[in-house]
């Protein structure tokens, strides 16, 4: 179970109001920090107390979110974009579609993930944790992967990666790699 964090959030207000891609009731808007809150309590208590994160669509730009849990959250379509979620357990989150554009994921935790159609270009993903994780279709192009574990996961039809950047990677046999003629011609 992990600790109680302060969560900070890059933003013209202290506690930033969500923004969605997708239009929702005012009501219904709740601040990052109370989200995060309701999550923690839906892990803890094994999905009995508290509320999943669904935080599909939302726009988290340039969020400051080292080492937060969101493991099995909804951020399908979310906005990450140069996002700090290093050390981040994401095991098992929906962000497939999601724009994590320059986004730092270094030593996150991404096992089971669902990336797919994700966008990673210019991403650290130093030393993640990929395994079994979904990124086909994923745009990796220009992304740090040196030290990523990838086993078990499918790049299948993966866009933008090389030679050297698989040559960087932890994979086994169960990796589903693209075709010589998806990848990048770096040498």
């Amino acid at each position: 179970m992990q600790s109680e964090q302060t969560i900070r959030v890059e933003a013209r207000e202290e506690v930033q109001q969500l923004r969605p891609a997708r239009p929702v009731d005012a009501g219904a808007r709740a601040s990052l920090q109370d989200i995060l809150q309701h999550h923690r309590e839906w892990i803890g208590s094994g999905w009995e107390a508290g509320e999943r994160a669904d935080l599909h669509g939302a726009d988290l730009h340039a969020s400051d979110l080292r080492g937060t849990s969101l493991r099995d959250a909804d951020l399908h379509d979310a906005n990450l974009e140069g996002a700090d979620l290093h050390d981040a357990d994401l095991d098992g989150a929906d962000l497939h579609g999601a724009r994590l554009t320059a986004a730092c994921l270094q030593q996150a935790f991404l096992h089971w993930a669902d990336l797919h159609d994700a966008d990673l270009r210019r991403a650290d993903l130093r030393c993640a944790d990929l395994r079994e994780a979904d990124l086909h279709g994923a745009d990796l192009t220009e992304a740090a992967l040196e030290g990523a574990d990838v086993r078990g996961a499918d790049l299948s039809a993966a866009r933008g990666l090389s030679a050297p950047m698989l040559a960087a990677v932890q994979s086994d046999v169960d990796t589903r790699l693209p075709t010589a003629a998806q990848r990048r011609d770096d040498a």
